[in-house]
């Protein structure tokens, strides 16, 4: 039977190497900026999977120091984790301890002058 998205599913969208390509793209944002999902998505082509760069964040080995994963927060400038789970209180610890402001309400404070923009290509 020939590929049909009615009866397959959409294509998918990402591959192998995905999540290093992701870890790549994250590790580019320096300290004390942050980034959102969808910036990081935009940057390797894709707007649109947005929610498949937070997958390869989770999915990331907790001995990958070199991946500034406490940096990639939602589009609407917050921590992605609830405040009062773990993961949530050691992104906020991390940021802070880089200088970045977090409300109590999980806001990075001067959201817009703290998103890291990556450089336009050629």
């Amino acid at each position: 039977m020939p590929y049909s998205p009615e009866h397959h599913g959409p294509h998918r969208i990402v591959g192998p190497g995905f999540f290093e390509q992701v870890f790549e793209v994250v590790a580019r944002v320096p300290k004390g900026h942050v980034t959102t999902y969808g910036d990081v998505a935009a940057e390797l082509g894709m707007r649109s999977i947005a929610r498949k760069v937070g997958h390869a964040l989770a999915g990331l080995h907790p001995d990958r120091t070199d991946v500034p994963w406490h940096r990639v927060i939602n589009s609407q400038g917050k921590v992605s984790r609830p405040a009062d789970s773990s993961s949530g209180q050691l992104q906020r610890q991390l940021l802070i301890r880089e200088d970045v402001e977090v409300a109590t309400s999980g806001r990075i404070r001067d959201f817009d002058s703290r998103r890291y923009t990556y450089p336009k290509r050629p």
